[in-house]
């Protein structure tokens, strides 16, 4: 049975080349460390997955809102076009040293580098002109993907906790206090004082009442407290 846009899903997946078998990306930490491909500045948990917002490769998020079941488990193919797209080959592009140089690009084999706007990796560097690459590193990749719903979220509070917790991977869910009030409408939430000082908060807060309003839509007004409490003497 197909889930409802707006959804909130948890899942844990693992990611991988169909054709080398190589891991790609997992949320399971486990599975990581065994092959060598953890990260220690990476969050291991499940993927919160909101279904219509389009932040995942549109072939996993097809399968979670057409499939997908709490509890589940399941394997999927995921051709490129529903993934990081195929190769382009107009993407590939040489360029002159010099005007890398001119524009503080300093190319080294193997670098990503930034041009006029555009994310490319240097493939090779000889006399004097540079070839890079700017398709997805992934472009024109299958995947094979084996994912699990971990939980199907239905609490509003745990919903906005979530959408919190997305931006501040670090800061446990449980340390913001979301209070609803259904007579008006309204959401209150409780900062933790870790992110109070954080120098975009303003726009999280504005972006996350955005959310609110957009993917669970019964709510009116989002108010924020903000607490600080003086130091014991």
């Amino acid at each position: 049975m197909a889930i409802q846009k707006n959804s909130f899903v948890l899942i844990d997946y693992v990611m991988r080349s169909k054709d080398t078998g190589e891991l790609i990306d997992t949320t399971v930490e486990d599975i990581a460390k065994k092959e060598n491909k953890w990260e220690a500045d990476k969050i291991y948990e499940p993927l919160l997955i909101i279904v219509g917002e389009n932040r995942i490769i549109r072939g996993l998020e097809e399968h979670v809102e057409n499939f997908a079941e709490a509890g589940k488990e399941y394997e999927i193919e995921i051709p490129p076009e529903k993934a990081y797209g195929m190769r382009d080959p107009s993407k590939v592009k040489i360029l002159s040293i010099r005007e890398l140089l001119r524009n503080n690009v300093v190319p080294e084999v193997g670098k990503t580098v930034e041009v006029g706007g555009q994310v490319g990796v240097v493939k090779a560097i000889t006399g004097g002109r540079v070839l890079i690459d700017f398709n997805h590193p992934l472009a024109g990749k299958t995947f094979v993907c084996r994912y699990k719903v971990v939980k199907i979220l239905d609490d509003d509070a745990e919903k906005i906790k979530y959408l919190l917790h997305r931006r501040y991977r670090r800061i446990p869910i449980d340390r913001f206090k979301v209070f609803i009030d259904q007579n008006s409408n309204s959401v209150t939430i409780e900062m933790p004082k870790e992110i109070l000082l954080d120098r975009d908060l303003q726009l999280v807060k504005a972006i996350v009442a955005e959310e609110i309003y957009k993917y669970i839509g019964k709510y009116d007004t989002v108010t924020y407290i903000e607490r600080f409490e003086r130091m014991s003497k």
